[in-house]
């Protein structure tokens, strides 16, 4: 198993257990893809996982032209916002970041 597909394993375990639910995996949106589709409730949310050695820090995950990629992606999708969950493994174990609603 790749890094990336441990880490979507991971952030759908995580968003589960917060109450969301996960409807699909890596589904393709016009040029990108989205790593997860799920449920707050009635709110449909495009969730991007971003899986990296060492600290994270959600602020630089992802670029600004990512979140516009993604803010595009989510909307041919029908999403309602976008979520970021940011992993990473370091010397403190695994570190996991969900950043609600982040925008492109």
């Amino acid at each position: 198993m790749s890094l990336g597909a441990w880490g979507e394993t991971v952030a759908r375990w995580f968003l589960e257990r917060r109450g969301l639910r996960v409807d699909a995996t890596n589904v393709r949106a016009g040029q990108g893809e989205i790593d997860l589709i799920a449920r707050d409730g009635a709110e449909r949310i495009a969730v991007e996982v971003r899986t990296r050695h060492g600290d994270i820090d959600e602020v630089t995950a992802v670029d600004q032209s990512k979140l516009v990629r993604m803010a595009y992606a989510a909307r041919l999708v029908g999403a309602d916002r976008m979520d970021l969950v940011v992993i990473g493994i370091g010397d403190r174990g695994v570190q996991i970041r969900w950043v609600p609603g982040v925008s492109g």
